[in-house]
């Protein structure tokens, strides 16, 4: 935590920020360790405050020295506290503040309130050894969890009832909660990227697309797999192949120093000299940490470079409306001469 702190306070040195107000909780998370619904922090370049109430008090109290705890009720807030400290230049993380929030900062502080978004995301973007492992952690469960799932899935199930088994896997194998909506779909349901699960019954002759993760110490695993129930039509081994080709060339591309919207170019123009680009519309990937989605953004309009210890997707796809779709998505470390690939299982086409 202390090297986190020191490595925030420079990037706000940088940015000429004498103290910041950190609200959003992830960041919160990062700086402290402590989760809590109640929490607010105050960053300044000689000092850290974390303000709770009643309820996480003496859970908070663990964090001193590196933190000076302070007790809210009816007479100490987060506004009287400020003034009171006298900071005459505050920063806000203004993408996780309210207009009421910011209004009565304004009204009942006094200082002169300036943008502090993506300070401690700057920072949170290369990942610790910490950090590493416990997304390591995360993606070997959800190695097991598709394993599971080639000897599970039939036809006759629903969309609901696979994504079901699933989601009991990753819980029953150590995952503290789903990186997100587990995405699983099937038919010509494949054809929508983030489509939800439904009562559909899985058939002969699907495509089965499962995109998933879990979250151990805090932080996410995603990964996607898309595979075929009995058989496949020569059009849907196309499909698969290309994404395929497009995937791997990504992975095989990918290190430090290659700016996003390059390692974003290797994949979409693969798809789209096959004639499918009109059928990619989304970003080649994103980062992956304590949110699902992160810094740096995988897509054509990003001007971020990849650094060492970023951790990134590298999920192209192709999806024809009312037929099928397919997508492939690897969890992968960013180093110096390429990636360390975090997932494991199977890539090439699987017919259950």
């Amino acid at each position: 935590m202390q090297n986190r702190l020191k490595k925030v306070k420079e990037a706000m040195n940088s940015k000429g920020v004498s103290a910041l107000l950190v609200t959003k909780s992830e960041n919160q998370v990062y700086l402290t360790g402590f989760h809590s619904s109640n929490c607010q922090l105050i960053i300044t370049a000689d000092m850290n405050y974390l303000l709770t109430d009643f309820r996480y008090i003496e859970a908070a109290g663990e964090l001193a020295p590196l933190y000076h705890v302070v007790l809210t009720d009816h007479n100490v807030t987060l506004y009287t506290f400020l003034k009171e400290l006298g900071i005459k230049e505050l920063a806000i993380e203004d993408s996780s503040i309210s207009y009421a929030e910011f209004k009565q900062l304004e009204e009942k502080v006094g200082c002169h309130i300036v943008s502090g978004d993506g300070i401690v995301e700057g920072v949170r973007v290369i990942k610790d050894e910490y950090e590493l492992e416990a997304i390591r952690k995360a993606q070997e469960i959800a190695d097991m969890a598709f394993t599971h799932m080639l000897n599970y899935l039939k036809p006759g199930l629903t969309e609901i009832e696979a994504a079901l088994e699933l989601e009991m896997f990753l819980r029953r194998h150590g995952a503290q909660a789903l990186s997100f909506d587990t995405i699983l779909v099937s038919g010509t349901r494949t054809s929508l990227p983030h489509g939800t699960p439904s009562q559909k019954k899985l058939e002969r002759g699907d495509f089965v697309t499962m995109d998933f993760g879990c979250v151990v110490d805090g932080y996410c695993s995603d990964m996607t797999r898309t595979v075929a129930l009995g058989s496949v039509t020569d059009e849907q081994r196309e499909i698969y192949d290309i994404v395929l080709k497009a995937q791997k060339a990504g992975c095989d591309a990918i290190r430090a120093g290659l700016s996003c919207k390059e390692a974003d170019k290797v994949c979409r123009d693969i798809i789209t000299d096959r004639g499918y680009g009109a059928f990619f519309g989304h970003g080649t990937g994103h980062g992956v940490g304590l949110e699902i989605h992160e810094a740096p953004t995988l897509n054509g309009r990003s001007e971020e470079v990849l650094e060492e210890n970023m951790v990134v997707t590298v999920e192209p796809g192709i999806y024809l409306p009312q037929k099928f779709g397919v997508r492939i998505e690897d969890l992968a470390i960013v180093t110096a001469s390429g990636i360390i690939n975090l997932v494991k299982s199977d890539k090439e086409l699987i017919i259950i």
